[in-house]
């Protein structure tokens, strides 16, 4: 497989767990997703640290880290515009624009950069709950490598 210049290379994280992928900027956040469970299912991996891999790839959630050059700092959401996936009757089809609000909803777009790491989760979405809720946000799994050899416990 030969390296595309354009594309990016993305380290996803969950617990001890880190997942390298390829993507262009130009990749949605859900078929980002898709590719992420394509590539944890291939590997055989049917949990991490107890959280099972869900069959649906939209459970998969991402997370950007709150200072991108250090990452102890946390994590928040990473938000997807409404509009996904929606086809208004006010949009002429076929503007000469990439349908399912690629644009909008593009990894570039979401002020992702080559290199850097996404935290991800699991979460089951039941229809009577708002998947925008934060009121029990159940926290980002990523354990962060220590250089420090003098830690005392």
């Amino acid at each position: 497989m030969t390296s595309d210049p354009l594309s990016w290379t993305l380290r996803f994280k969950k617990h001890k767990t880190t997942v390298l992928l390829m993507l262009p900027a130009q990749e949605s956040i859900q078929s980002t997703k898709e590719k992420l469970h394509s590539a944890l299912k291939a590997r055989g991996i049917t949990g991490i640290n107890g959280d099972p891999i869900p069959e649906d790839p939209s459970e998969l959630e991402f997370g950007i880290p709150i200072d991108r050059n250090e990452l102890e700092k946390g994590w928040i959401r990473l938000g997807v515009p409404a509009e996904e996936n929606s086809d208004s009757a006010t949009k002429k089809p076929g503007a000469g624009r990439p349908k399912k609000g690629s644009l909008t909803d593009s990894l570039q777009a979401a002020d992702i950069r080559d290199g850097q790491a996404i935290a991800f989760r699991f979460r089951k979405i039941t229809h009577g709950e708002d998947e925008d809720s934060d009121f029990e946000d159940p926290g980002w799994d990523v354990l962060i490598p220590s250089l420090d050899d003098d830690e005392h416990e």
